[in-house]
């Protein structure tokens, strides 16, 4: 039993010390697969802002007029794109698998001819079992400004743009239920700024989480976990 448990830690291990030097995006996602745990629930966010009912004025005996019933919940399910600072969920309340994500602090600098983008994925664990995840192989940039148009591809983090940003100690370790880690990414794009992020929550991209690169302009708060 300890000599199997000697194994999975070696074999863990290792993979979190090569997952930079996998330079095939292929065999990136089939060794992240190898180890992380496959999500195929979509991903919501529901505005925790009560938007306030309209009010009628009228002179004193007239009678009031009906007005309308407020207005549904504002919320977001993909395709369309959150936005930074948005608690995202998925799962369902009370399923044993159940997240929240939010994409914070997203900035940029220059970097001889190109920008070196960072920023932070918080996750927490609201479920029942351990959620397992390497955010710099799942997390990617997805659209670009630059000063020729957007751009349309794909920009994973990397070792140096890692290592410049100074992050050389990150915690990859399954994530316990009731716990939240906040993980730290940075990936080079050529010169401009980043208009959208994407996590693909099943490994290959099929259910993905997008956020756009601006702050909620509809509203803004938590709503419980």
């Amino acid at each position: 039993m300890n000599d199997e448990l000697s194994l999975a830690q070696v074999q863990r291990s290792m993979l979190l010390r090569s997952i930079y030097l996998l330079v095939a995006p292929v065999m990136l996602l089939f060794a992240v697969l190898a180890c992380g745990t496959i999500v195929t629930d979509m991903a919501s966010y529901t505005c925790p802002t009560t938007v306030p009912q309209a009010t009628a004025t009228t002179l004193a005996g007239t009678p009031q007029s009906t007005l309308p019933p407020p207005p549904t919940p504002y919320t977001i399910t993909p395709p369309q794109d959150f936005y930074v600072g948005d608690a995202v969920f998925v799962g369902q309340s009370g399923a044993p698998l159940r997240l929240r994500f939010r994409l914070q602090n997203v900035q940029s600098q220059p970097a001889g001819s190109r920008n070196l983008v960072i920023w932070r994925l918080e996750i927490r664990n609201l479920g029942s079992t351990t959620y397992e995840t390497i955010p710099v192989a799942l997390m990617v940039i997805t659209r670009i400004n630059t000063a020729n148009g957007e751009q349309i591809g794909t920009w994973r983090t990397s070792e140096t743009a890692m290592a410049a940003a100074g992050f050389t100690t990150e915690n990859y370790e399954p994530l316990p239920p009731g716990s939240t880690r906040t993980y730290r990414l940075a990936a080079y794009i050529p010169a401009g700024s980043v208009r959208q992020f994407a996590y693909l929550l099943d490994g290959d991209g099929g259910n993905r989480i997008t956020w756009v690169n601006a702050a909620n302009p509809y509203c803004s708060g938590d709503i419980a976990d």
